[in-house]
């Protein structure tokens, strides 16, 4: 007699359970390690940040969120599971710190096409402030279909072309 199945559902949720975790821990160290303004303003708020975390500066915050970023990725290529797009773009693959805009990394808008006057070849660059490595993302071009697809569209045209003469 075969075996019965369990629900259906994702396979090793666990894994991504963990992996999510380690995300979410690393982006509330990083966060809270990184200076705020409103704080050195107002006595109240700088107090309340020291009486939680009295015995960790906020390099030792930011070292253990580089930690668990780094425990993520490990399990992640492990496991063999996939992580989302964005997951992989707020990290810096060289130094495993988490991308927060204006404080760990800053990011520009390039256009080096003839300068400037193509507005489609707009590109993301987004340079991390502790190691200086850039990552760049195209900022409006739209996907590329599948070679497949670009193939046989050249294909109909060029039936096209040969019913019309």
């Amino acid at each position: 007699m075969a075996k019965a199945k369990g629900p259906a559902g994702v396979s090793n949720r666990h894994i991504y359970s963990r992996v999510s975790y380690l995300h979410q821990a690393a982006h509330y160290l990083a966060l809270s390690a990184t200076p705020k303004t409103a704080a050195a303003g107002n006595p109240q708020v700088a107090r309340d940040k020291s009486a939680t975390t009295p015995n960790q500066t906020p390099s030792a915050e930011m070292n253990l969120s580089r930690q668990y970023l780094s425990n993520m990725r490990s399990v992640s290529l492990k496991a063999v599971i996939r992580q989302s797009r964005d997951m992989k773009q707020e990290v810096c693959k060289f130094c495993d710190t988490l991308q927060i805009d204006g404080e760990t990394c800053h990011s520009t808008v390039e256009n080096l096409s003839k300068g400037g006057r193509k507005p489609w070849a707009d590109v993301l660059v987004v340079r991390c402030a502790s190691c200086g490595h850039a990552k760049r993302y195209p900022v409006s071009a739209p996907k590329q279909k599948r070679k497949s697809l670009r193939d046989s569209k050249k294909d109909s045209e060029k039936e096209a072309t040969i019913e019309n003469s």
